[in-house]
């Protein structure tokens, strides 16, 4: 695991800075665009928490958050 916090370029170029995790059963993330003028922090539960795919609902909070 690298420290600090993984810079994430969304679809439409939008750049977020953030850390997110998985445990059988549950996703969590935060994450803050650098001039902090959105930021998110959730938890969803997962079934799929150990899969290679992003959890959905999680990918929809991150969009619905950071996307313009």
């Amino acid at each position: 695991m690298a420290a600090g916090l993984p810079r994430i370029v969304l679809p439409d170029g939008t750049v977020v800075w953030g850390r997110a995790g998985s445990r059988h059963g549950c996703t969590t993330a935060m994450g803050a665009t650098r001039d902090r003028s959105r930021a998110s922090v959730h938890s969803v539960n997962a079934t799929d928490a150990e899969g290679q795919d992003v959890n959905p609902v999680a990918l929809g909070i991150v969009m619905a958050a950071f996307t313009r």
